[in-house]
């Protein structure tokens, strides 16, 4: 396949997405990587809620009448000291930490995708992908891509992300932690192992092609009792599972990641009381840590080491690939992590736009400090513009 067979077709709204829901999934089966936030029902419930001042742009590529490719990208509007900046990108949000494209030859399609860019008018002041894995930056994927679509490609570090591998056994993982974290799990898993007070119920369905799609309202709303409780129920960022502004996005991909088979939602009962709870997303053994809380009854029990010890003990028994834990909060995450993954940018400032130029530099100078730090290690350096 070469990108002169392709041809590309733009779609502005998702209700016309629907009738590539087929070859949409087909796709996100062949993407390595791919995640709940790639699916067309998250990109659907993700429009209903936040469409206000952006611009859906989703392209399709197609081999002849073959679908090859799908680019979920939208216009989104964002304030700066410059002042407001029209930035393409994907339309993740930082509800997860990487999104790419669906296809099964990523880069010819992705080239494709921004010559139709390239060639459609401008709604846009700068090409800005964010949330690109550490894949994507070591083998070139999108700066490739950009540049051979005659884009400039400027690498950055959007996030850092804590991550949980679950390779080898749950006692290699244990030899692996601090002798006092060590410690500290051990007492606690056969304390609480021993008298039967503390369980862990772990709610995995299959999905509706297994009918196994119950969405246990019971469990979410269990978790988001237990938010509200927590410092979440306090916190005014309006990201958390129980803030009224979200609470229904929350819901509806409650819904779909549980007919999806991608919803993994644990909580934790002190004497089966509920007081703490994980919920989070899971694709293929990968899983996605999207909020956690727990009760001042766990905190005053230590309640916080158990619920993060047994989910990672359960995920080892049931050989998960990893767990996400998300960026920040770095001190409380460190002593559980394996390691800290970088969540790239790749990015384009057009010459023409003077206020983008000066974000550029803004963004080059960060660039030059984590390459020194180690944080930005890419394919590509040598040849990408500063």
């Amino acid at each position: 396949m070469t990108h002169r067979m392709l041809r590309v077709l733009e779609i502005n709204e998702t209700q016309d997405l629907s009738y590539v829901r087929a070859n949409w999934q087909r796709l996100w089966d062949a993407t390595e990587g791919a995640t709940f936030f790639q699916t067309l029902e998250w990109l659907q419930i993700y429009w209903k809620h936040f469409r206000q001042d952006k611009r859906l742009r989703v392209l399709l590529v197609l081999d002849s009448e073959r679908l090859v490719g799908v680019v979920p990208l939208v216009v989104v509007n964002e304030s700066t000291r410059l002042g407001n900046v029209r930035v393409l990108t994907y339309p993740l949000a930082d509800w997860g930490t990487h999104f790419s494209l669906l296809a099964e030859q990523p880069r010819s399609t992705l080239r494709r995708a921004l010559q139709h860019i390239h060639d459609t008018p401008r709604d846009w002041d700068m090409i800005d992908f964010r949330w690109l894995d550490e894949n994507d930056l070591e083998v070139s994927l999108t700066a490739g891509a950009m540049q051979e679509a005659g884009y400039t490609a400027n690498p950055g570090v959007w996030k850092e992300t804590v991550l949980i591998e679950f390779d080898g056994s749950w006692d290699d993982y244990l030899r692996a932690r601090s002798p006092k974290l060590r410690a500290d799990i051990r007492r606690k898993l056969k304390k609480y192992d021993l008298t039967k007070r503390v369980s862990l119920e772990r709610y995995r369905p299959q999905g509706k092609s297994f009918d196994d799609f119950d969405p246990r309202w019971d469990l979410f709303n269990t978790a988001t009792r237990i938010a509200e409780k927590s410092w979440q129920g306090h916190s005014t960022t309006g990201t958390t599972i129980s803030h009224r502004t979200i609470r229904s996005y929350i819901k509806d991909c409650h819904i779909a990641s549980v007919e999806l088979g991608m919803l993994d939602l644990a909580v934790l009962s002190l004497e089966d009381q509920p007081v703490g709870f994980c919920y989070n997303y899971i694709a293929k053994g990968r899983i996605f840590g999207l909020r956690r809380g727990d009760t001042s009854l766990a905190r005053e029990h230590g309640l916080g080491t158990v619920l993060t010890a047994m989910l990672i003990r359960d995920s080892f028994e049931r050989e998960d690939a990893y767990l996400d834990m998300g960026p920040g909060s770095f001190e409380a995450k460190r002593r559980w992590m394996t390691r800290i993954a970088t969540v790239g940018r790749m990015t384009h400032y057009p010459l023409i736009a003077p206020r983008v130029q000066l974000l550029r530099l803004k963004h080059w100078w960060q660039a030059s400090l984590d390459r020194k730090s180690g944080r930005l290690q890419t394919g590509n350096d040598e040849k990408n513009a500063v």
